[in-house]
């Protein structure tokens, strides 16, 4: 009985510090690519649509940036008005300017 209990209990406790574990990442870097990124997507001609992803994926890339962190910030820009705030600076300093 107590090797069940231990085996359960760990496989709880395992459960429930991956669900706790979010993937952490830079904000105000995320927020200025994501800003930069959605004006040279605008800008830019892509012969493929593959090519799109294929840029975006090197940008990150090119700044420490995984996939994985990628996706936490957009699923973040969602509930955070905050961030979609930060974002939207980003976008409209860099447009502006024509950089």
């Amino acid at each position: 009985m107590m090797r069940r209990t231990r085996i359960a209990t760990g496989i709880i406790a395992t459960a429930l510090a991956l669900t706790g574990c979010g993937v952490s990442y830079d904000a105000p870097l995320l927020a200025s690519i994501e800003g930069r990124w959605m004006c040279d997507v605008q800008r830019y001609t892509f012969d493929e649509v593959g090519d799109i992803q294929a840029e975006l994926d090197a940008r990150l890339a090119g700044n420490g940036v995984t996939s994985d962190q990628y996706r936490a910030f957009k699923d973040d820009l969602i509930d955070s008005p905050e961030l979609r705030g930060t974002v939207a600076v980003e976008f409209t300093n860099y447009c502006d300017t024509g950089s």
